[in-house]
C-alpha cells in the first residue's frame, strides 16, 4: 500500500505506526524527514485512536485520517496539511465555495451600508422638510402654522396646571418705509436681526414665531401679566437700542409696538383669545405714539419722538 502511495503520488503522506504507535515505515523517499507530531498532539491522537478504530482529526495546520489494520497489530495514517489539500479537486472546489461566500457576504455587507445610508438620508430629508413647514426660512423662528401647533401644547399643558400662559405681540414701526427707502434687501436683514435679538430674550421654554410680514408673537408658559410685560419692554428696549448696519455702510434704527395679555387656559380662555387681546393692545400702543409696550392698558416706554 505505501509502494503503491509512492508510486501514483497520492497527496499526503502515509505512516505505518504499531500498536505502541511507534512508526514502523512511512511512504516519503529516502532521505526525507516525516512528518513528526509534538507531545501535545500524539496525546490527542492516542485518546482519539483508543475511542475508534477508524477516523480522522486536525492536529494544527494538518488533518490525520487513520485505520486500524486486520492483519498487522497497528495502524495506518495518512496526514495531509492545508497546502496539499487545497491543490487537489476538492481544495478548488473549496477555494471556488470560499470565494462566493466571500462575494455573497461582502454583497450583503454593501447592500446593509446603502440601505442604512438611504434610511440616515431619508430621515435627515424628512427631519428637514419637517422643519421647513413648521419654520420660518428667513427669520429661522417658527412659522404661523408652527407657532400654532405649539401653541396647542402650551394651553393645553396650562389648562392642566392652572399655570398662566401670556402672548406678546409684536409689530415693528414703519417697517414699509424701511423697503421703500433701503429696498427690501435691507427689510430682510432688519427681519433677522430682530427674530435674533428676540430670540436672546426669551426663556429656554418660551416660544417666539413671525406670523406675518413685520410681525412677532411670543408664547410665555407660566408668565402673570406684569412679568410677560416685563420680557416686553427688554424687546423693546432691545430693538430701540440696537443699530442696525445696511449694506453699503448704511445704518439703521428702528422701534416696535408691543401688545400683552395673559390668563389661566379654561373653558372660556384660549390661546385665539390671548393673542386677539394682545393684537388689540398693540394697535393700541400703535395709537398711542408707537416704540412702547401696552398690558391692561397700561403703557411701558416712552413713545417715539
Amino acid at each position: 500500500l505505501l509502494e503503491e502511495a509512492l508510486r501514483d503520488e497520492e497527496q499526503g503522506e502515509y505512516q505505518l505506526y504499531n500498536n505502541q504507535l511507534e512508526r514502523v515505515v512511512t511512504s516519503l523517499p529516502a532521505g526525507v524527514q516525516p512528518r513528526a507530531f509534538t507531545p501535545a498532539q500524539r496525546q490527542a491522537l492516542m485518546q482519539a485512536i483508543a475511542q475508534s478504530n477508524s477516523g480522522s482529526l486536525r492536529l494544527g495546520l494538518s488533518f490525520v485520517v487513520w485505520q486500524k489494520l486486520d492483519r498487522f497489530d497497528g495502524l495506518l495514517l495518512r496526514i495531509h496539511t492545508l497546502r496539499e489539500g487545497l491543490q487537489g479537486d476538492f481544495g478548488t472546489i473549496s477555494i471556488v465555495i470560499a470565494l462566493l461566500w466571500l462575494l455573497f457576504t461582502t454583497m450583503v455587507l454593501i447592500s446593509w451600508v446603502v440601505i442604512r445610508r438611504m434610511v440616515r438620508n431619508m430621515s435627515e430629508m424628512q427631519s428637514s422638510l419637517q422643519w421647513q413647514a413648521w419654520h420660518d426660512p428667513l427669520t429661522r423662528l417658527s412659522n404661523r402654522g408652527g407657532l400654532f401647533e405649539q401653541a396647542k401644547k402650551l394651553t393645553a399643558y396650562s389648562q392642566q396646571t392652572g399655570e398662566p400662559i401670556a402672548v406678546i405681540q409684536i409689530d415693528l414701526d414703519h417697517f414699509k418705509q424701511v423697503n421703500d427707502r433701503h429696498g427690501h434687501q435691507a427689510g430682510d436683514r432688519v427681519l433677522t436681526h430682530v427674530a435674533r435679538l428676540i430670540s436672546n430674550t426669551l426663556r429656554a421654554d418660551d416660544v417666539a414665531g413671525r406670523v406675518g410680514g413685520e410681525e412677532f408673537c411670543v408664547i410665555i408658559p407660566n408668565a402673570t401679566l406684569a412679568q410677560a410685560a416685563e420680557i416686553a419692554e427688554r424687546i423693546r428696549t432691545r430693538i430701540a437700542a440696537k443699530e442696525i448696519l445696511l449694506p453699503k455702510g448704511r445704518t439703521l434704527r428702528i422701534t416696535a409696538s408691543l401688545g400683552v395679555s395673559s390668563g389661566v387656559v379654561d373653558d372660556r380662555v384660549n390661546f385665539e383669545l390671548l393673542q386677539s387681546i394682545a393684537d388689540n393692545r398693540l394697535y393700541h400702543a400703535k395709537r398711542s405714539g408707537r416704540n412702547q409696550v401696552c398690558a391692561s392698558g397700561e403703557y411701558q416706554g416712552s413713545p417715539s419722538q
